[in-house]
């Protein structure tokens, strides 16, 4: 789900922070080193500075008949995707988000024309005002997004450039995804814990980026196709969490701690189960609808989150587009 809103079309105060991109992802120190530092921050933390605001700005006509911008807000997170090809601490980096954020419209078959994308993350170091929130203008020219080849998956990805000395974020270590194998394997079922971090529109933060984070339950796993954001028959997970505008491509994460395929895991122990795409509808007479909510209003919301399984993400990172632009990547590299 994500918010709309429209006005006329500005010139906003925005600094380009992100790295030069080409559609090929920049190699960047391996942030999952951030994980094993001295003080040992909580996995909360480390979850909410994976994810970043992304707003798209969408050509539109206001009533008065004039140009203006409707802007859809959602959540994305980082990604990062280890080549030994180039090299200890180095890896591929991306960003992940709903298909409905990247082309707003889609789900209804009428994809908007996109005039730019922002992106809001924090800096390591305040401004001259106190303030470490940036926002990024980013063309749509640098976005390459891949969709998955199976047209009912809400999953967008692109890749990204972010300096990590500069910016406050940690990109998520693809190896934290659970393909369909590594849910069987962990025996995840109806019960189990998760947590979700992404936009609170009501309160996005001033000084800072500030992301909401919300517990809950899995609450089916079908073994059978159901009808997915973008109206089509879909491989997707159920979750009884609250999910509200703005919460499209926020990362869900599930603790594996307890009994797992005959050993137990104690602590806590989360991995990415999947991403948010939205809600489930309730209305009269008890029919269920998947809801991608734009428009801001109050949907008779069921409760039920539906969440795009991250083996959508492992099938796209390991499709034949992204792994040509990695081998093209690799070759170009200047020699050691």
């Amino acid at each position: 789900m994500s918010i709309k809103s429209s006005y006329r079309q500005i010139c906003w105060v925005c600094a380009l922070v992100l790295s030069p991109m080409s559609g090929l992802s920049q190699a960047t120190t391996n942030p999952a080193a951030a994980v094993t530092e001295t003080e040992h921050p909580p996995m909360v933390d480390i979850m909410k500075k994976t994810v970043v605001f992304l707003f798209a700005d969408c050509k539109t006509t206001l009533p008065d008949g004039s140009p203006g911008v409707a802007q859809y807000a959602g959540t994305a997170f980082l990604l990062s995707v280890a080549d030994p090809r180039l090299g200890p601490g180095r890896s591929f980096t991306y960003l992940v988000t709903n298909r409905h954020m990247a082309q707003p419209g889609i789900e209804d078959g009428k994809p908007c024309e996109v005039s730019r994308y922002l992106v809001r993350l924090d800096s390591k170091t305040a401004s001259a005002n106190g303030s470490y929130s940036i926002l990024a203008t980013v063309p749509t020219d640098t976005f390459h997004w891949v969709f998955s080849a199976d047209l009912a998956d809400d999953i967008a990805i692109t890749s990204i450039g972010v300096d990590t000395d500069k910016f406050d974020v940690v990109f998520l270590p693809s190896d934290m995804l659970l393909g369909e194998s590594d849910v069987t394997k962990n025996r995840i079922v109806e019960g189990d814990s998760v947590l979700f971090t992404g936009l609170f529109v009501q309160f996005i933060g001033q000084v800072h980026a500030e992301p909401i984070v919300r517990e809950g339950k899995v609450a089916m796993m079908p073994r059978e196709k159901v009808p997915t954001t973008l109206h089509s028959l879909g491989d997707v997970y159920l979750v009884d969490s609250h999910v509200f505008g703005g919460n499209s491509g926020s990362p869900m994460f599930v603790d594996l701690a307890g009994q797992r395929d005959g050993s137990m895991n104690l602590g806590i122990n989360y991995k990415l189960l999947g991403v948010v795409s939205g809600y489930e509808k309730e209305e009269p007479g008890f029919q269920m609808q998947a809801v991608a909510s734009y428009a801001g209003t109050v949907a008779p919301n069921s409760g039920i989150a539906m969440v795009v399984p991250a083996q959508k993400i492992i099938d796209i990172i390991n499709s034949s587009n992204l792994k040509q632009q990695r081998d093209a990547a690799v070759v170009a590299l200047p020699p050691h």
